[in-house]
């Protein structure tokens, strides 16, 4: 299946790239704002891969952990040189160092970041190194400079990242080194180049959005060690970011002016790396005992952060009131704080005090409308106490802001197939299946529902003029 994959993107982003090259009516070359690809040309591509991304990887459902990157992403792209601030993130369900941008703001984060990256500023620094990927626009100049070489090439290297991110690491890998085998030798020291400019331009936008700047060092050498003893593993984000010595004096030496400065822990990034550490356990009980460990020796954020984790894991285990017990006092400290809100939400629901639950999050809601997060689990909640038309209500609501979230339509089809709203199931499904890339079965799903709305002329409507956007959406892709 994975194998299927990769030829469907190649060939489908082949034959797009190239034909995308030979139209007479892109821009003039010249600078990095121009070349082979357009600004909404890149948008396109990237979108495409961007739907076989969610078609074929193992990406991670979490409401909490996707809005806190999306605003790190967000925080860091407005203080960054992106002109295109449209960003679509996914997050990879892979515990292996890697993060990647693809054209027209895609950026992927595996959980693995997460888990080597110490603090908010080291992860940032790789998120500004591929934000300064897609501002420069090193795919359209690489492009540009190589013309239809460095397509394939290209072509390749979005194929690779595909597989690896669905775990054929070996596949990938060898997509890779298939594509780097299409450049010429000037066009892999022009690749070299690219990245010591996403260095720079990342280390400033560390510095805009008030970061620590020798992150990025750190960062690197912390994937250089993580090679050295990882025998064949080689982190993924080395496979297309090889790090060298030179690279990382290189990212000291950009820095090495700037005053001396203490950055203290960020606690809404250690509760995120505390959640994927808990999530990515082998062993829970292992991990109750080195949480209860750093609550008696850390300070005041490392104490949080894993009281957090132990009320994780206790609920995960069933231990309700023990968890109870952490989750108040970490409630108490911080008023307001969502992670906790969610964390008694997820234990109520867990133990099966639907009406409980349902009551925690309605009040963080009246504090907080429309909160992501807090709209999804309130809708799950009320699934489960089977109030399924009601959760369908707060569902649609949030795609009215998160049209492009594959999982508000697939968990919105749920609540609609709960409630027995046919007509609702087939169009939510319809626009899951236009995010995940497939599209004639989005329109045979749109195409189930036409009868059934037939004595309603404006639903009948509104099917059918969608039915013809998704017709030229494939046609886009055809031509």
């Amino acid at each position: 299946m994975r194998l299927k994959i990769l030829l469907i993107i190649l060939l489908t982003l082949s034959s797009w790239s190239l034909s995308a090259a030979n139209d007479r009516n892109l821009p003039s070359l010249g600078d990095y704002t121009s070349g082979i690809f357009s600004l909404d040309q890149e948008r396109a591509l990237g979108q495409h891969f961007l739907r076989q991304l969610r078609a074929g990887a193992p990406l991670v459902y979490d409401p909490l952990l996707q809005e806190y990157l999306e605003l790190l992403i967000y925080q860091l792209a407005s203080n960054s040189q992106l002109q295109d601030r449209r960003i679509d993130l996914v997050i990879i369900d892979n515990k292996t160092i890697n993060a990647f941008a693809a054209p027209g703001g895609i950026v992927g984060v595996n959980l693995g970041l997460f888990l080597y990256g110490e603090d908010v500023s080291e992860v940032s620094a790789i998120l500004g190194h591929e934000i300064a990927h897609v501002s420069q626009r090193h795919f359209a100049r690489r492009s540009e400079a190589g013309k239809k070489a460095s397509l394939a090439s290209t072509v390749g290297l979005l194929a690779g990242i595909l597989l690896m991110a669905t775990n054929s690491g070996d596949a990938g890998l060898a997509a890779l080194t298939a594509s780097q085998s299409i450049a010429q030798s000037e066009m892999l020291r022009y690749s070299r180049s690219r990245e010591a400019e996403a260095d720079r331009v990342g280390i400033d936008t560390l510095i805009e959005s008030g970061m620590d700047p020798r992150a990025m060092a750190r960062m690197f050498e912390r994937l250089n060690r993580a090679n050295r003893y990882s025998g064949r593993d080689i982190p993924e984000f080395m496979l297309t970011h090889p790090v060298t010595k030179s690279r990382i004096a290189d990212s000291y030496a950009q820095t090495e002016r700037l005053p001396a400065k203490i950055f203290p822990k960020d606690l809404d990034y250690q509760l995120m790396r505390t959640r994927i550490q808990t999530m990515t356990t082998n062993s829970d009980s292992d991990s109750l005992i080195r949480r209860r460990s750093a609550i008696a020796n850390g300070d005041a954020v490392t104490q949080a952060a894993n009281l957090y984790g132990l009320a994780l894991i206790q609920t995960k285990t069933g231990q309700f009131d023990n968890a109870m017990q952490n989750i108040d006092q970490l409630r108490r400290a911080y008023p307001g704080k969502i992670a906790f809100v969610l964390a008694e939400a997820e234990l109520h629901t867990k133990a099966e005090r639907y009406d409980v639950a349902i009551d925690t999050l309605e009040v963080a809601l009246n504090i907080s409308p429309n909160n992501y997060p807090l709209s999804m689990a309130y809708a799950e909640v009320l699934m489960k106490n089977r109030q399924a038309a009601e959760a369908a209500e707060v569902l649609r609501e949030v795609t009215k802001n998160r049209s492009n979230d594959q999982d508000v339509w697939y968990l919105l089809s749920e609540a609609y197939g709960l409630d027995r709203d046919i007509i609702g199931v087939h169009q939510a499904r319809a626009e899951y299946f236009v995010l995940t890339g497939n599209f004639n079965q989005a329109l045979k799903q749109l195409g189930f529902a036409i009868p059934l709305a037939r004595d309603n002329f404006q639903e009948n409507a509104r099917i059918t003029e969608r039915m013809k956007e998704i017709s030229e959406l494939i046609s886009s892709y055809d031509r």
